[in-house]
């Protein structure tokens, strides 16, 4: 994907039908905040938060990258949980993004979704498609759900159920963005590269899928060396499945990682460690991403906002900032995590003295 003046039009345009879609005056007025707070203060405010609602899950995907948390008991309280809108909104972010686990495992994500929606927040969803029915997506899209996000991992029917280890989610999936396109509510195939779906072709045949099913758009991840897959090595991509994968872009259709960081890269760098990007655990850890296992403190021990400002100038970010992928995919920052043997998972900031000491 060359970097001239009509993909950056395409770009835009692509981003204005998806994740702009029905811009409110509310919406306007938050992104024009963020703008000036990121860009004219330096504030590192997040452009995007993601909140894992849940752990609780159906599947158990084979790549999962937030399978080493387990399932809380203790995950957030629909009251907490609302409560948790209101303080991403006061951080100043544009969007939350609710993820799990399978978000729909909770039957008051739609009341999450209209708080957000009344915060001025656009909001998106990330699904395996097993309870995004035409009940549930009527219920999502009069709350204001802005996208929604379908996980798909092969165009092949039995292997995606056998890489889900859950029979029948292909067949959900496919219906749950069939649900969207009919809802007419923006719909992302979300899928990622492995090593065995770029040699056998897969990744293109999922694309194929999104557009023949109608879909706004694909996002490809990049294999996380975290979860299920923090000893996996092997699916580390080589140079050329890289240049294979990124030759599958599309500034239309088709990006990698982060709309916002394809924008600005090409995908190479992190959203989270560029500070474009934070999570927020099941149970109010506030972390990087998903798939980094490290707290910068709860929100049920101090306010969001304390953390939040605690992380604005902490060495985390500035000693790995300029990653070029993934942090979980440098040998030597996992294998110092993981030297310990944490009794739990994420670790926290301060019990990294030694790593970040570390040249």
């Amino acid at each position: 994907m060359n970097n001239t003046p009509l993909t950056a039009i395409r770009q835009l345009r692509f981003g204005l039908r998806v994740f702009f879609r029905g811009l409110t005056l509310a919406n306007i007025r938050r992104i024009a905040v963020f703008m000036v707070r990121r860009f004219l203060l330096r504030k590192p405010v997040p452009f995007s938060v993601v909140y894992a609602v849940t752990y609780k899950c159906q599947c158990r995907c084979v790549h999962c990258s937030v399978a080493d948390y387990g399932v809380p008991a203790d995950e957030f309280s629909t009251e907490e949980a609302l409560a948790l809108v209101d303080d991403i909104a006061a951080w100043g972010a544009v969007k939350v993004t609710f993820f799990g686990g399978e978000p729909l495992v909770r039957a008051d994500l739609p009341e999450l979704v209209e708080r957000a929606t009344a915060r001025g927040l656009r909001s998106s969803l990330d699904t395996n498609g097993l309870f995004l029915d035409a009940k549930m997506g009527a219920r999502l899209k009069a709350a204001g759900i802005g996208n929604i996000n379908v996980s798909l991992d092969s165009a092949d029917a039995a292997v995606h159920d056998a890489l889900r280890k859950q029979p029948g989610c292909f067949t959900a999936a496919v219906s749950a963005i069939r649900t969207c396109v009919e809802l007419k509510i923006p719909c992302l195939v979300s899928t990622y590269a492995s090593k065995r779906a770029l040699k056998e072709g897969d990744m293109q045949r999922v694309v194929a899928l999104a557009r023949d099913l109608g879909a706004a758009g694909v996002k490809i991840l990049f294999p996380i060396l975290s979860g299920n897959w923090r000893k996996n090595e092997d699916e580390r991509l080589s140079a050329d499945e890289e240049k294979l994968l990124l030759g599958l872009m599309d500034p239309a259709y088709v990006y990698l990682e982060d709309a916002l960081q394809m924008v600005k890269s090409r995908g190479k760098g992190c959203s989270a460690m560029e500070r474009n990007l934070a999570y927020i655990s099941p149970t109010g850890e506030v972390q990087p991403c998903p798939a980094i296992p490290v707290s910068f403190g709860n929100i049920r021990e101090q306010s969001l906002a304390g953390i939040a400002a605690a992380m604005e100038g902490h060495p985390f970010f500035e000693k790995y900032g300029k990653c070029s992928m993934c942090l979980m995919n440098e040998p030597g920052f996992r294998e110092s995590l993981f030297a310990r043997g944490p009794a739990r998972l994420p670790v926290r900031i301060d019990e990294l003295g030694a790593l970040l000491e570390k040249k």
